[in-house]
């Protein structure tokens, strides 16, 4: 896929998170979508072989994105904790208008029978839970954490925790707001995260600056260049 086309895909996935979050995937037709855009259905279809692909490369970019944006933040954020901090309230949920969270919805609910879906959040998944990691890394590597942080097995149950409140709050089946889901994390931190202010001299590892596994991957699944 030439370049040109690739970033044309790029601004296409980017725009639908919009109606297919407002909308719902199972809802939104892909005429939908294209109105929405200024397209066609047809249109679409030059770049995504079907809506599921457009899905899919949607909820990409939502966390190509996040990211992206977090990277940017921590070029002003010198210490662990305050890039940890950061993250928490990136990835705390907003609510029933959390575009992003709810497009992460929809992809659990379609990943049961559909393989390809799966594989995609068990990939991005990995990348949000390898992100948690480097930052914690970066911590203790400054001496702001133990050495003895079992980071792994933290960020296994953040994780889930996050995803539990994400429910919860995008839902709206229970009253819980960003601010106390946030406040929740920070308790569930608290008890296995002990901070402390790192040593003047502490060394600091650029540990939190993407490698070249990290970085965003393109799409290219449909069809030859134009």
């Amino acid at each position: 896929m030439s370049t040109k086309r690739q970033e044309r895909r790029n601004e296409i996935a980017r725009a639908a998170v919009a109606p297919l979050s407002e909308q719902g995937y199972r809802n939104v037709r892909l005429s939908d979508i294209g109105e929405s855009l200024g397209m066609t259905g047809a249109h679409l279809l030059y770049y995504f072989e079907s809506k599921s692909d457009l899905f899919m490369s949607a909820l990409r970019m939502v966390e190509q994105d996040l990211r992206a944006s977090a990277y940017d933040a921590f070029e002003t954020l010198p210490t662990a904790r305050e890039r940890w901090d950061w993250l928490l309230a990136a990835g705390a949920p907003m609510g029933l208008h959390d575009s992003g969270l709810l497009m992460w919805l929809q992809a659990w609910s379609e990943a049961v029978h559909d393989k390809a879906v799966h594989d995609l959040i068990s990939e991005l998944e990995r990348d949000w839970q390898g992100l948690l990691r480097e930052v914690l890394a970066y911590g203790v590597a400054r001496g702001e954490l133990d050495a003895e942080t079992d980071v792994g097995g933290f960020v296994e149950g953040f994780s889930a925790l996050l995803d539990g409140l994400t429910i919860r709050v995008v839902v709206g089946y229970r009253p819980v707001d960003k601010a106390q889901a946030i406040a929740i994390s920070e308790r569930y931190a608290a008890s296995q995260l002990h901070w402390r202010t790192a040593a003047p001299d502490a060394a600091a590892p650029d540990a939190a600056a993407p490698d070249a596994a990290a970085e965003p991957q393109t799409d290219e699944t449909n069809g030859d260049d134009a």
